[in-house]
């Protein structure tokens, strides 16, 4: 700032020796007060400046210290997930270790299952033989089915070799056959016995047998011949558990011939399980010649155990599925 003053002053004194001196007092005037301006200006500016430095110093403040903040957070965080990734590893150790010893159970499991199958079939083999069926000779539409079927023993159980393929009940009441797809459906929406042949064509229950709903296999009036009764949930498994569990016996139930696209099985059970499709709740056909579904007398909940035989591999098929469905049955010795 002095300097400047300086040089004013000599500025000055230059105007003095060419001017008249009220007109370099009035030059000088202006001149001072465009240098104020000027001056006052340049004060200003820099104020500013400083302000917004200073502005800026406590916002790199702040954003230091929440620096700080996140630093120790992740810290933290990398602490406890340390300390979760180790805990996490226990937990796995635990686990396989629980694994481990239910593996090592499995084949006990597996032989005491076996077992009550075994007690189970013995235990039905010691049940006195069922009262002869009193019929009414005066009742001309009773007539009792009569029908023979050839059987095989399977273990401790015997089996028949073919589908059923009755249309009466083993009292003499006829079971209403269903032709229509409404027919069908009706049926199984009103929980009442219907039967069919596959594609409504009698030629395929010669093969096949007849198609029932499972509640024509659930009637009271008996669907089974005198003799024989329709397998439970636990019969059928004690059959496939014979047959060397479920994952291979489906090639030792699947007759020799009669299956497409090379579904044949080697039938060393003599069981001859053939692929008679299934007539879904709605009344259509699928599948005959690639897959066998036959109903269990097990309900599950809202809907009944089956087992099927399907074409492409050789393990049995083992679910639940709605009781308006049509599939075979088979028949078990009393």
């Amino acid at each position: 700032m002095k300097i400047v003053f300086f040089v004013i002053c000599l500025f000055m004194v230059g105007l003095l020796n060419a001017q008249s001196k009220k007109e370099q007092i009035e030059i000088l005037i202006n001149r001072v007060d465009s240098l104020s301006q000027v001056v006052i200006s340049q004060s200003k500016t820099l104020n500013d400046k400083n302000s917004l430095i200073s502005g800026l110093n406590t916002k790199i403040t702040t954003l230091e210290s929440n620096i700080s903040a996140l630093n120790e957070n992740v810290s933290k965080l990398s602490s406890e997930f340390q300390d979760y990734k180790k805990e996490s590893k226990n937990k796995q150790q635990e686990l396989n270790a629980k694994n481990a010893e239910i593996s090592d159970l499995q084949p006990q499991i597996k032989f005491k299952t076996d077992s009550l199958y075994l007690l189970r079939a013995e235990l039905e083999k010691l049940k006195p033989a069922p009262k002869p069926m009193v019929t009414n000779n005066n009742t001309s539409n009773k007539v009792i089915q009569t029908n023979s079927y050839k059987s095989v023993k399977i273990g401790t159980q015997t089996w028949m070799t073919e589908n059923l393929n009755v249309d009466k009940f083993r009292n003499g009441d006829p079971i209403p056959q269903a032709k229509t797809n409404a027919e069908w459906y009706a049926a199984g929406d009103n929980n009442q016995p219907a039967w069919c042949y596959y594609d409504n064509d009698s030629a395929n229950g010669a093969k096949y047998g007849k198609l029932y709903n499972w509640y024509a296999v659930n009637d009271s009036r008996g669907l089974a011949p005198a003799g024989y009764h329709i397998p439970s949930h636990a019969e059928w498994t004690f059959l496939t558990t014979y047959l060397g569990d479920f994952d291979i016996a489906g090639e030792n139930m699947k007759s020799k011939s009669g299956w497409d696209k090379n579904g044949n099985g080697t039938n060393r059970s003599g069981f001859s399980g053939l692929p008679g499709g299934f007539r879904n709740i709605n009344g259509t056909f699928y599948v005959v010649g690639e897959d066998g579904y036959w109903w269990s007398s097990s309900e599950a909940s809202l809907n009944a155990w089956y087992r099927g035989l399907i074409y492409f591999y050789g393990y049995v098929v083992m679910k639940e599925d709605d009781k308006a469905n049509g599939f075979s049955v088979r028949c078990l010795r009393d």
